[in-house]
């Protein structure tokens, strides 16, 4: 690992726009912070800020479960580039399978990686709030509502789609296949990987 990727893991539990297995507080040496099959290790996610971290980062997942969801439709919120529009969901609980989570600063790309074939998880003693830029994916529940005639979605502040963009709806489960999420940010609740590896590379 180079000394510059090494210097961005060892500052990380400064990056509030981290997920929270990034914030394990990585050694300076070594890109791998738990071995394959290691046991589920859990921490708990960083306290709601109204400032967002500086650190984009992208999730990608086989599936992406919402339980007990909400859409709370647009909202605006300070990161270091400016004030941004973004998506806002609650969910009581997150599944996601085989999590795929990077981030990238100053040329540097830290990555966290679930074991194959795992479903990490992220439950709060009350709600987890994630405000995403960008969801695409595949629809494949919709809390028993009918599925939209394309189910393949592309949701920005720019382009919400019917089924969506009624806020204040009951709460309800939604459920995305092959999915990738542009974060913002999220907080609440703890995140749970199973035979987690996280690595930093840099370009």
């Amino acid at each position: 690992m180079s000394r510059r990727a090494s210097r961005f893991l060892t500052r990380m539990p400064a990056l509030a726009a981290l997920p929270a297995a990034l914030l394990l507080g990585a050694p300076a040496t070594g890109g791998t912070l738990l071995d394959p099959g290691a046991k589920r290790e859990t921490t708990r996610a960083r306290a709601a800020t109204d400032r967002p971290g500086n650190v984009p980062w992208v999730m990608r997942a086989d599936r992406l479960v919402l339980h007990g969801s909400a859409f709370h439709g647009l909202v605006t919120v300070r990161t270091a580039a400016g004030p941004q529009q973004a998506l806002k969901f609650t969910a009581r609980s997150m599944d996601i399978a085989d999590l795929d989570l990077a981030a990238s600063r100053a040329g540097v790309t830290v990555r966290l990686r679930a074991g194959s074939g795992t479903t990490s998880t992220i439950k709060g003693k009350n709600v987890v709030t994630l405000y995403a830029g960008k969801l695409s994916g595949t629809v494949t529940g919709l809390g028993g509502a009918p599925l939209p005639a394309d189910r393949s979605v592309t949701v920005t502040p720019d382009a919400l789609p019917s089924w969506l963009s009624r806020t204040g709806a009951p709460t309800r489960t939604l459920t995305f296949e092959n999915v990738t999420v542009s974060q913002v940010t999220q907080f609440g609740g703890e995140l749970s990987v199973t035979g987690s590896v996280l690595s930093a590379a840099t370009r």
